[in-house]
């Protein structure tokens, strides 16, 4: 008996398309049953005749992170179609069945909770624990888990907490001394206050934000030779470090990003930040690679929306349109324009004015496009904006405009990125995407607060870090109860402190801090690391914080490439931060820790003299900021009792390499 008709007409595209459904499907479910967040994505790609279609499946999310419509949707894309293939149905009857049915579920989908204008809460009392308005937020969602929050921290872990938190430095021990010993009320927030106004916090926060615009001092391109350095990139690190400690209103820090003024004029290099195809490449090519990278770095880092989806088709899931998109790219339509080099061929651009291109290709161009704004964040015409003589002004004056344009998520969206490197995660957990593939906050509330507070406050970041740092739930201790576990295992609520990872820049500098041989410096050239071929010793000569070591793309510091560094090449919202063997082998291993273990040692020595109980005592306050505990003076003691001529320098070797060095605790 054969086959039936229907599965011998088309059998095999069919097949493979409801295999797909199924594995699509499958991959869905499984990621709503995931409690834990990742950051991981799968993309499977089709390309023909420079025609992609994509299937994205965003894997770990939370369950309320995919609403009930967009299970609908994929439900129907997978089965349907496929599934009609199968018995022998053309394509055209269930595509226009599963066009139909989702256009209808688009209209009745909720409104994207992000777009929503931001309310006016007031803060709840907080009772007697409360500290600012911000634990008033807090302790309505405790209560309501019927949860209590921790004790404050003692101020030996406070001081380390918040100065490694603003500065990414550890305190002196005079610093701590200082904060421990100062008994007059408000002795914590003038240590604040002292933070704040180092230029250290500029270094700090600038590395966080330089991770999500993408910054990168060479091409991007894959082969050594062909990654070329872009000289003069770190002037743009320089402004950013500088703005950031002179306090520069955020909304006009964004405009500068694309319209800057004399003093701030290095920022403008944001847009040329990203990676470049081969010298040789197709200039058409070229042309729209950078476009596409201005675009989805621009929706990414300041509105937390990928709108690179929306490059071949209406972005599937977030409310963009593809004609949206082409406007985007028509404001940066004069920033890409090469003027070729003299006496050289060149393929002519086959684009010259902006297009909306069929499936994403310049092979395929369509109607012309004006330059414009994405209309669910625009309540007044394109024209309200533009009154500058660029475009690129119109596009700033636009993200930052609070009343009528983009202003409020981008104060969501920057207010949660200062909350995620605070306390480790935000209360939006994916701070690069708040759309419908993103999680929505755990504090709603206390989001909009915030937001509205910086925008109140003349956009300056400096009062919302004192906001945050200054609160009780900022302040509490880190041992948690056991039975609170059971209720709130995740810390959703901020019952207690959760230990963090310091990121991979942060390790380095406390490590050359706690030996004293940082070199204190600010603003220059990069330091060069070489090249993946020849990479250059970490040695005294490049002994700078990190944040000025070259950002090269494809060759990465070998002392940071252990502990997780971003991506130079997009845009990144929330590093990895976890344990990994390779930090515990750096610790016993790299040549680096052993000298700066030598380092200490004499450090130790020069400050505490002799003996050994004064040279513990010391070894604990440069490093931890607090008096070792009766165990670890035991144990220090019998470590130094070898009487060997390197016994201090195997000690300090053992406690560079404790997990305390890299946890804020």
């Amino acid at each position: 008996m054969g086959l039936p008709s229907w599965a011998i007409a088309r059998p095999w595209p069919g097949a493979f398309g409801l295999a797909a459904g199924f594995t699509v499907q499958a991959a869905w479910t499984e990621s709503e049953r995931n409690k834990e967040k990742t950051s991981s994505c799968f993309m499977t790609k089709v390309c023909a005749d420079d025609a992609c279609t994509a299937v994205g499946v965003k894997l770990g999310l939370k369950a309320h992170a995919a609403p009930w419509w967009l299970h609908v949707r994929i439900f129907s894309f997978s089965f349907i179609i496929p599934s009609a293939t199968l018995v022998g149905m053309n394509w055209g009857l269930p595509i226009s069945i599963c066009l139909a049915f989702t256009a209808a579920l688009g209209a009745a989908e909720p409104k994207l909770w992000s777009l929503e204008r931001l309310q006016k809460p007031v803060a709840p009392a907080a009772g007697e624990w409360g500290r600012t308005p911000v634990d008033g937020f807090i302790a309505a969602k405790l209560q309501a888990a019927n949860l209590s929050p921790q004790p404050e921290a003692d101020r030996h872990t406070l001081i380390r907490r918040l100065t490694l938190g603003l500065t990414g430095l550890p305190p002196t021990v005079a610093e701590m001394e200082q904060f421990v010993g100062d008994a007059k009320p408000g002795a914590y927030e003038r240590l604040v206050d002292r933070l704040l106004a180092k230029p250290a916090f500029g270094e700090r926060w600038g590395r966080h934000w330089l991770d999500v615009v993408r910054f990168g001092e060479s091409s991007g391109q894959l082969t050594v030779d062909a990654d070329k350095p872009q000289a003069n990139a770190w002037r743009f690190r320089d402004a950013v470090i500088r703005a950031l400690n002179e306090d520069v209103p955020f909304d006009q820090f964004v405009r500068f990003h694309f319209v800057p003024d004399e003093q701030n004029k290095e920022l403008g290099q944001f847009i040329h930040l990203g990676t470049r195809l081969q010298d040789n490449a197709n200039p058409n090519d070229k042309q729209f690679h950078r476009l596409d990278d201005m675009v989805a770095t621009t929706g990414v880092a300041f509105l937390g929306i990928s709108f690179g989806c929306a490059r071949c088709h209406d972005h599937p899931v977030d409310p963009m349109s593809t004609e949206e998109y082409y406007q985007l790219t028509a404001t940066f339509w004069d920033q890409v324009k090469e003027t070729p080099k003299a006496k050289r061929k060149t393929i002519p651009l086959e684009i010259n004015e902006p297009r909306v291109l069929g499936k994403g290709s310049w092979r395929s161009p369509k109607q012309t496009v004006r330059p414009g704004f994405i209309s669910v964040l625009q309540r007044k015409e394109d024209s309200h904006w533009r009154t500058g003589n660029t475009e690129l002004a119109a596009l700033g004056a636009w993200l930052t405009d609070a009343e009528h344009g983009a202003g409020e998520l981008l104060a969501r969206v920057i207010v949660n990125r200062l909350w995620h490197h605070h306390f480790g995660q935000g209360l939006v957990r994916t701070p690069n995407d708040f759309g419908n593939l993103g999680t929505r906050p755990t504090h709603p509330l206390l989001l909009d607060y915030l937001a509205r507070h910086l925008i109140e406050g003349g956009w300056r970041l400096k009062p919302i870090h004192r906001l945050i740092v200054t609160s009780a739930v900022y302040r509490q201790a880190g041992t948690a109860d056991t039975a609170p576990l059971k209720v709130d295992a995740e810390n959703t609520l901020l019952w207690h402190w959760r230990p963090n990872r310091l990121e991979a820049e942060a390790i380095r500098d406390s490590l050359l801090a706690v030996a004293g041989v940082l070199n204190p410096d600010v603003y220059g050239p990069s330091i060069s690391i070489g090249h993946a071929r020849q990479q250059v010793r970490d040695e005294p000569k490049s002994w700078r914080r990190s944040i000025y070591l070259q950002a090269h793309r494809s060759a990465k510091h070998p002392t940071l490439s252990l502990f997780d560094p971003p991506d130079y090449s997009q845009s990144v919202g929330a590093r990895t931060t976890g344990a990994t063997p390779n930090g515990a082998l750096f610790a016993l291993n790299a040549p680096l820790v052993w000298d700066l273990a030598g380092h200490l040692a004499k450090r130790v020595q020069s400050e505490a003299g002799e003996e050994p109980t004064a040279q513990v005592q010391r070894l604990y306050r440069l490093t931890f900021s607090r008096p070792p505990r009766a165990e670890e003076l035991k144990i220090g003691l019998q470590l130094l009792g070898a009487e060997t001529p390197e016994a201090l320098r195997h000690y300090c070797h053992l406690v560079l390499g404790l997990n305390e060095m890299i946890y804020v605790n």
